[in-house]
Order: C-alpha cells, then sequence, then structure tokens
C-alpha cells in the first residue's frame, strides 16, 4: 500500500469512528485509577469526631457561666484526644476572609441533642470497638450536659424519679430488660450497689423530716425496684443485705448526708458505665440509662459539681481498675 493510500484509509477510519467518539461510545483514554472508600471503622470514628467538633464550637460560644458547657469542658479535651481530630478535606485551604453575614453562634442545647443522637447510634451500631467505647462515652457526656442545662439556674424540683438518655427515642426510663448477654456476676453487683443507695437513703430518711425525708424514701424505693430485678435476672446466690456497714458521721449533718447520697449514686453509675463500655450492642442502652439515671441523680443533690463527674464516664473506671495492683493481669 502505496504512502498516499494509507494516509487516506487513516482519513477514512478517523471519519468512521469521529461520530462515535463525539458520542463517548468509545473511550481511547486510559482507565481511571480504583477510588479508594474509606473503612466502616474510619467512617464511624469520622462521625463522631465530626460531633465532638460540632459540640467544640457551640461550647466555645457558650457563656462561661453555663452548666451544661462547663460540663462538656471538663471532658471535651480528653474526648477529642482519644476520638481523634475531625477530617478535613481541604486542610490548606485559606478561610474566608470575612464570616457569612448570616452566621450565628450554634444553639448549644440543639448541638448537645444532635451529637447525643449520633454518639448512643454509634454506641450501639459501630463495627468497631474502640468506636462503641468513644461513643458510650461521650453519651453520658451530653445526656448529663442536657441535663444541667435543665437544672442550671431554675428551680428544679427535685422530686426522685427515673430517668433515661434524652435522645429522640428514649425508652421507658428505670427498665431492666428481660434477657441479657451480661454475665450474671456483673447483674448481681449492680443489684448490690443498688440494695446499698437503698440503704443509704432509708437511712438518710431517718434523720430528716417533711419534703426531704420523702425524697429520700422515694429514691429508696427506686434503688430497690431496680435491685430487685437485677437480681431476679442475675439468678444465683443474693449477696445483698438488710443493712450494711455506714459511719454514723456519714449522716450526721446535712452536708454529711448530701456527700452519703452523692457517693452512693457514683458508685451505681459508675458500676453501669464500665459495664456498658465493655457490653454488645444490645445491651448497651440500658446499661447507659442506668448510668445516667444514678449521675443526674447525684447532680440534683446539694454539694454537686462539676468536677465529682469523671471526665470520661466509663472509661475513668475500667482504665483505675487495670491500674490497680490488685486487678489481674
Amino acid at each position: 500500500m502505496t504512502r498516499d493510500r494509507r494516509r487516506a484509509h487513516a482519513l477514512l477510519t478517523l471519519l468512521t469512528l469521529a461520530p462515535l467518539l463525539l458520542a463517548g461510545c468509545i473511550r481511547v483514554d486510559s482507565a481511571p485509577e480504583p477510588t479508594r472508600s474509606a473503612s466502616a471503622a474510619v467512617t464511624e470514628r469520622d462521625a463522631l469526631a465530626t460531633s465532638l467538633a460540632e459540640v467544640q464550637n457551640a461550647v466555645d460560644a457558650a457563656s462561661e457561666n453555663s452548666l451544661a458547657a462547663n460540663l462538656e469542658r471538663h471532658s471535651l479535651e480528653a474526648l477529642v484526644a482519644g476520638v481523634g481530630p475531625e477530617y478535613v478535606a481541604y486542610p490548606a485551604a485559606e478561610p474566608s476572609a470575612s464570616p457569612s453575614p448570616e452566621a450565628t453562634s450554634p444553639d448549644l442545647v440543639a448541638t448537645l441533642t444532635a451529637a447525643l443522637d449520633t454518639s448512643v447510634d454509634l454506641a450501639q451500631s459501630a463495627t468497631d470497638g474502640d468506636v462503641r467505647a468513644w461513643a458510650t462515652t461521650a453519651s453520658l457526656v451530653h445526656g448529663l450536659a442536657l441535663w444541667a442545662e435543665q437544672i442550671d439556674g431554675a428551680v428544679y424540683a427535685q422530686v426522685p424519679a427515673a430517668r433515661a438518655l434524652p435522645t429522640s427515642d428514649a425508652p421507658d426510663a428505670g427498665t431492666v430488660p428481660s434477657s441479657t448477654a451480661v454475665a450474671s456476676d456483673q447483674l448481681a453487683e449492680l443489684a448490690l450497689r443498688h440494695d446499698q443507695a437503698r440503704y443509704v437513703y432509708e437511712l438518710i430518711a431517718t434523720r430528716e423530716s417533711g419534703a426531704d425525708r420523702a425524697n429520700a424514701l422515694a429514691r429508696a424505693a427506686i434503688h430497690e425496684e431496680r435491685s430487685d430485678a437485677l437480681q431476679a435476672l442475675a439468678g444465683g446466690a443474693d449477696a445483698r443485705t438488710e443493712v450494711y456497714s455506714t459511719l454514723a458521721t456519714s449522716v450526721e449533718d446535712a452536708a454529711s448526708r448530701a456527700a452519703t447520697a452523692r457517693a452512693a449514686e457514683d458508685a451505681v453509675a459508675s458500676a453501669y458505665a464500665a459495664d456498658a463500655i465493655e457490653a454488645g450492642s444490645s445491651d448497651v442502652r440500658w446499661l447507659m440509662d442506668g448510668a445516667y439515671d444514678a449521675y443526674a441523680a447525684a447532680m440534683l443533690v446539694d454539694g454537686w459539681t462539676v468536677w465529682e463527674l469523671p471526665d470520661l464516664p466509663g472509661l475513668t473506671q475500667i482504665a483505675t481498675t487495670s491500674a490497680s495492683p490488685t486487678a489481674e493481669g
């Protein structure tokens, strides 16, 4: 084939293919590189980190006197350090020279409510165990911050009641499941903690009168009911007793009675929180609710301060137990 004939043949071929190329029916470029997708664990962790960043922004804009914001400030640094920073797609991008005129300070309650829903969902559904643990702790912090917002600066009716984390789909408060994967010895320990709190409130009631006495007995009844339900679920030997060893000085005046009540609630909350960290997805919600209920009750007692709350509820207790010289290796 002569050069002129080859050139004519090539031109004819190009003219034949041109409509197809223009229509996109034939690709002559190289195949695109496969797109990398983040793992489920990375996606879950980023969702939790994003919610924490949003809470941080809302807290930064809140009043220094806000009890809810201060409760979050007590825990946020440790939470962010544990979860990791929020993913930023373009970290080198320059920020806008001036904020949008429509920009407003984030609403603290709305932000906390959204963050609580996110963390509770991840605590129950995350595929990564570390994400579930951090989400469980974050759930308690956000839930208690919302509770702090409710009682802050208000003449709150301190009528004892069983409470659950205030998510958009909150279950009935104080509900003990009919079946569980939690070990029987852990259930028995929860039953014992509730029974010890029951005794403390009954003892406090003997030194009180009027509404204070009625409230102490009402809280004792709540602890007794949960203790009975948990012991029935645990089965086996019952380690509970009618009375427990208590120093007389622990109830001698109003301040000591308040401190004793707060300590009893903290003992209950700590046990629930630690169990929730290690629980499976089907049990984590009712265990978180149990911890929240006891912490919330302690916050209503005179003398409570933010510093009485662990910065990482559940994780703090597990770390303390692991570091104990008596803990098994």
